[in-house]
């Protein structure tokens, strides 16, 4: 098949992954390129090169006076160049005689386009109902030329009113480069990912203090002023230490050697990267309760408090003895392996060009 793959542009597809989402669609890509698929990935400038990748032009299509001129009117700059970027993609697409079209831009412009093509197209839904995306999926919402995924069943409830028939494929992992380690050294707890207020960095540090046990972090500062004000005046305690951003090989033996993963979600998380990465490892898991956590999480391998209650996260540090960490791994290999993801995309894929060919059938 000859796919086009169409990613968010604010952050390239490449390592170290900003965050879930790139690494998905990296996954992604770059196994259907390994099964002998054709992919071209259109995504953000500075993205994995053996992904084939074309660029979403965000600030070169239109002279920087002009966009200065459309400020005026009360329009951001910023989303004016994307709207532009991705009506200009989807303009080539539309050239380029693909198969499939799959949708993981986060933005309306894909969608609302992408419905008037002769292509069948697919668009997974990895957030909750942001504007953007409600825009797409109102545009389209009597149509029947797209199909929609979401990465959870807690999403696919939180999108119902919206889009009622979604399909729910779950996100997955590398699971090779997670190595299972049995027996942790580590006497810390570790949390990672985006350093933001939606992800509660903060809160995990508060939980491990109460334990009295040492914290280790990592991730990129997505949210600066947070940072500062909310995080950054914590890291001189004793026993916090922030490793910076660091790349999966990176992650690996620290969170493998890690007491315990940390999830301090304070949104609904729509699926949860790291919950199945830290399965994978073999490190116990210790989160909020909310959006896809009990979906990844099992009484076997953690333990799930109310939504940010700190005490509960620290309180349950003394609970970690009953599980066992090959319970852990054997959760995360027989249901968070991107194998897993990319054969229900191709099999959803096949259908889609199966009712593709029976409407020809039909008209004909």
């Amino acid at each position: 098949m000859k796919i086009a793959i169409i990613a968010h542009s604010l952050y390239p597809i490449k390592e170290p992954f900003a965050g879930g989402l790139e690494m998905v669609t990296f996954l992604l890509c770059r196994t259907l390129i390994d099964k002998g698929h054709q992919v071209d990935l259109y995504a953000r400038h500075g993205s994995d090169a053996s992904l084939n990748p074309i660029e979403i032009p965000t600030g070169r299509l239109y002279p920087s006076a002009f966009l200065a001129e459309v400020s005026k009117f009360g329009q951001g700059v910023s989303e004016v160049k994307e709207m532009l970027a991705y009506s200009h993609i989807m303009n080539s697409i539309a050239k380029g005689d693909y198969d499939i079209i799959h949708n993981h831009s986060l933005h309306y412009m894909p969608i609302l386009m992408g419905n008037g093509l002769n292509v069948p197209m697919l668009t997974s839904i990895h957030t909750p109902p942001f504007t953007y995306l409600q825009i797409g999926a109102y545009g389209v919402e009597t149509l029947t030329n797209q199909t929609f995924t979401m990465v959870s069943r807690s999403l696919a409830k939180t999108w119902s009113h919206i889009v009622p028939e979604a399909e729910v494929v779950y996100n997955g992992i590398d699971l090779s480069m997670w190595k299972f380690i049995r027996y942790n050294t580590g006497n810390y707890l570790f949390w990672y990912g985006r350093i933001c207020p939606e992800k509660g960095t903060h809160l995990a540090i508060a939980a491990a203090q109460g334990a009295g046990i040492p914290i280790k972090l990592a991730g990129p500062v997505s949210n600066k002023d947070y940072y500062e004000d909310c995080v950054r005046p914590m890291l001189s305690d004793t026993g916090v230490d922030y490793l910076g951003h660091l790349s999966q090989k990176e992650l690996g033996p620290v969170l493998g050697n890690a007491r315990a993963m940390l999830f301090t979600s304070v949104w609904e998380e729509p699926y949860g990267l790291t919950l199945a990465e830290s399965l994978a490892c073999g490190t116990p898991v210790i989160a909020f309760d909310g959006g896809a956590t009990r979906e990844i999480i099992s009484e076997d391998t953690g333990i799930i408090v109310p939504m940010g209650d700190v005490a509960a996260m620290s309180d349950a540090v003394a609970d970690l003895g009953g599980i066992r960490r090959v319970d852990c791994r054997e959760l995360a290999e027989g249901q968070c392996s991107h194998h897993m993801m990319v054969e229900n995309y191709l099999e959803l894929y096949d259908r889609l060009l199966e009712r593709q060919e029976y409407m020809k059938f039909q008209v004909s």
